[in-house]
């Protein structure tokens, strides 16, 4: 027999770990000295460590280990265990590959603008919620500006501010063709039972702003007239990650435009690129 510490030097682990797997009755030593308390363990007993070293560098837990070289689970259960374990290990490469990728994004961002824009792209999901707002069709940002103000000051005074959620944008048309196609208008806490006319006497209408399951977005502050750098980073970091555009985009006012400058969340629906 050996005593723990030539038997640590001879399984090539530490006296520590023996004494742990000792405490938790994975493997106990074949003899304790009643008058000194030091452990014993056998050659034999190599086999039983080598299978939990193997078991544990696969990921199980030392329950799971436990059962496994004490035979307690049957065969299907043994599956069943190494299925989770290989699921878990999949999601894992999955999101270190996502963090590769966005590492690989700021550098080309470093490599094409010679800086790292302040810009964090997160993705995330969004609960349904109504919608006060109007739809049209824009010539340029002049008008929509211009709507956008007019939209303000009047939602603002006939809704009250526990009601109202922040003033959103949603673009249902690219921002290259040759009109904007943007529903303009606030989220709600909850619907109201009437419509808001605006001073030109058309109409702000209940709708819902339907849930999205994957949204990524980016927090921009700046002149409006710059907003397509933000748009520019989030593009680079859909196609740095693999994602594709799956909706119209929205434009969340996180303040109220009072001037020239703007804090705004941008938010584009995305799946995963099937190519």
């Amino acid at each position: 027999m050996f005593r723990i510490g030539e038997f640590s030097r001879i399984a090539r682990v530490s006296g520590r770990l023996l004494r742990y797997y000792d405490s938790i009755g994975l493997l106990s030593p074949q003899h304790v000295d009643a008058t000194t308390g030091y452990r014993h363990y056998t050659i034999g007993q190599l086999g039983r460590l080598n299978r939990i070293l193997a078991l544990k560098d696969l990921g199980l837990t030392l329950d799971q280990v436990a059962r496994l070289i004490d035979d307690k689970v049957s065969t299907d259960e043994i599956r069943g265990m190494l299925l989770l374990r290989k699921a878990e290990l999949e999601q894992s490469l999955s999101a270190e590959a996502a963090r590769l990728r966005h590492i690989e994004s700021r550098l080309q961002q470093i490599d094409e603008q010679g800086e790292l824009k302040n810009y964090d792209v997160i993705l995330k999901s969004t609960p349904a919620q109504p919608y006060l707002s109007t739809r049209r069709r824009f010539g340029g940002m002049d008008d929509v500006v211009a709507l956008l103000r007019t939209i303000v000051q009047t939602v603002t005074a006939q809704v009250p501010a526990g009601l109202r959620n922040e003033l959103i944008v949603v673009a249902h048309s690219d921002f290259d063709d040759e009109d904007l196609d943007l529903d303009i208008g606030f989220g709600l806490a909850k619907p109201i039972n009437r419509s808001i006319t605006l001073p030109d006497q058309t109409s702000m209408t209940i709708a819902e702003l339907p849930a999205v399951d994957a949204l990524a977005t980016l927090i921009r502050r700046g002149p409006s007239e710059q907003s397509h750098i933000g748009f520019g980073a989030l593009g680079l970091w859909m196609e740095a990650n693999g994602y594709q555009i799956d909706g119209p985009s929205r434009e969340v006012f996180l303040e109220l435009p009072t001037g020239a400058d703007a804090v705004m969340e941008i938010q584009f629906p995305v799946r995963k690129s099937t190519a």
